[in-house]
C-alpha cells in the first residue's frame, strides 16, 4: 500500500473512473489509483474536488492536511468508530489514578530506555562522543521513576531526562559545521531542530491514524496533561518512537549529507512564519539580531520526505510477537496492544526498545 504525499502548490485532485488525477491547471502531474492507496497528505494549497472527498470516505483512505511547510492541520475523516464499548473501557481506566499513574511510568520508562540506547549506540560509533556520563545519569532517571510518587513527578523526570539526551544526542553529528546544542521548539532555530520539529509530526500523525482507526478516543491520554483541543494519547504514545524512528533518521541523513544547509531557508518576520511564505525566506547561514525559524525549502522537504518513507517502511521484529514487521505497522500493532492492555488483556504496556 501506497502514501501519496501531494506538495505542488495550486494543484487539485479530480476522480476519473477507479483513479484520482493530481492536475495543476490543465495538466496531469500524477495518476493514483485507488486500490493502492492507504494515504494521502496534502500540502498547503491543495484542493480535493467533491467526487473525490465522497470517493476517499467511500473507500476510508485515510487522507490528511499539512500546511505548506508540514504543520498538521486536520484529516478527512468519515463517520466516527462505532466501538463505544471501547471507548467506553478507555473513559473508565483513563480515570483512574493507579491506572493512569502505572501507564505514565510505562510510557517514560520506554522512552527514557530508547534514549539511553541511542547515546549508547552513538558512544560506540563515536570515538569522540564521551556520553558515559549522559548514559549513566539516564539510568539513575529510571531508578527514580520506580520511586516516583505521582504524575507530576514522572513529567518532571521524563522533562530532566529529555534535557541531559539531547545534549548527549548533539555529539552524534559527524560535522562540525551542525550547530545543534538542545531542543529548541518554537520556533526551531536551526537545520537539526527543524527537522526534528517535522519529523515529530510526521510520527504523530502516525500515532493519530492508528488511534482513530481502533476507535480511540484521542484526547484521552494518561502521560500528557488534558487540555481543549489536545491529543493526549497520540502524544503519549508516541514517545517511546521519537529516538528510534525520527532521531536515527535525523542523525543518518546529516552524518550520510543527504540533506544540507543549501535545503533550508530562515523567516525573515512573524509574518512570514504565519503565512509560511517560502519565497520570503533567506538562506540559512543569513545572519540575523535574533532568533527565527528554521524551514526546508520546496526541494528539501522532498528529499525528507524520501528518507522517511524509507524508514518508516523499514522492518524490524516486532519485540512481542517476533514477526518481522514495518515500523508504521509496528506502530500500529503498539496501538493494538494498549487496547489489550485497557481492557485487561495484557497485564502491562511494554514499549518497543531500541535494539
Amino acid at each position: 500500500m501506497t502514501v501519496a504525499y501531494i506538495l505542488e502548490q495550486g494543484a487539485y485532485l479530480v476522480k476519473e473512473g477507479e483513479r484520482i488525477l493530481v492536475k495543476k491547471e490543465k495538466n496531469v502531474l500524477h495518476t493514483l489509483h485507488a486500490f493502492k492507496l492507504e494515504q494521502i497528505v496534502l500540502f498547503g494549497n491543495v484542493s480535493i474536488t467533491p467526487p473525490v472527498i465522497s470517493y476517499l470516505l467511500k473507500l476510508g483512505i485515510d487522507t490528511v492536511f499539512m500546511s505548506k511547510n508540514g504543520r498538521y492541520k486536520g484529516r478527512l475523516q468519515g463517520p466516527y468508530s462505532k466501538n463505544i464499548n471501547l471507548r467506553q473501557i478507555q473513559f473508565k481506566k483513563l480515570s483512574e489514578p493507579d491506572f493512569c499513574f502505572n501507564t505514565a511510568r510505562y510510557i517514560v520508562k520506554g522512552k527514557i530506555r530508547n534514549m539511553r540506547a541511542l547515546l549508547l549506540r552513538i558512544n560506540r560509533t563515536k570515538d569522540h562522543a564521551s556520553l558515559e556520563d549522559h548514559i549513566f545519569t539516564l539510568k539513575r532517571m529510571l531508578d527514580k521513576l520506580d520511586s516516583a510518587k505521582d504524575i507530576d513527578e514522572i513529567r518532571g523526570i521524563e522533562g530532566k531526562a529529555s534535557a541531559i539526551y539531547f545534549d548527549g544526542f548533539s555529539k552524534g553529528f559527524i560535522s562540525k559545521t551542525i550547530n545543534f546544542t538542545k531542543r529548541i521548539r518554537r520556533p526551531p532555530t536551526d537545520p537539526v531542530n527543524s527537522l526534528l520539529s517535522l519529523g515529530y509530526t510526521f510520527l504523530f500523525n502516525e500515532l493519530m491514524g492508528a488511534v482513530s482507526m481502533v476507535g480511540l478516543d484521542p484526547y484521552l491520554g494518561a502521560l500528557h496533561t488534558l487540555e481543549y483541543g489536545k491529543p493526549s494519547l497520540p502524544l503519549d504514545l508516541m514517545e517511546e518512537w521519537r529516538p528510534v524512528v525520527i532521531d536515527t533518521l535525523i542523525l543518518s541523513i546529516f552524518n550520510m549529507n543527504i540533506l544540507s544547509e543549501l535545503d533550508f531557508r530562515v523567516a525573515q518576520s512573524d509574518q512570514v512564519l504565519q503565512e509560511e511564505d517560502d519565497e520570503s525566506l533567506e538562506p540559512i547561514f543569513l545572519q540575523t539580531s535574533k532568533p527565527l525559524p528554521v524551514k526546508l525549502t520546496a526541494q528539501g522537504l522532498k528529499k525528507f520526505i524520501a528518507q522517511y518513507e524509507r524508514k518508516i517502511r523499514q522492518k524490524i521484529k516486532y519485540h512481542i510477537t517476533n514477526v518481522n514487521l514495518t515500523y508504521r505497522d509496528c506502530i500500529r500493532e503498539q496501538i493494538r496492544h494498549f487496547v489489550r492492555y485497557l481492557k485487561g488483556d495484557d497485564p502491562e504496556y511494554v514499549p518497543l526498545p531500541l535494539r
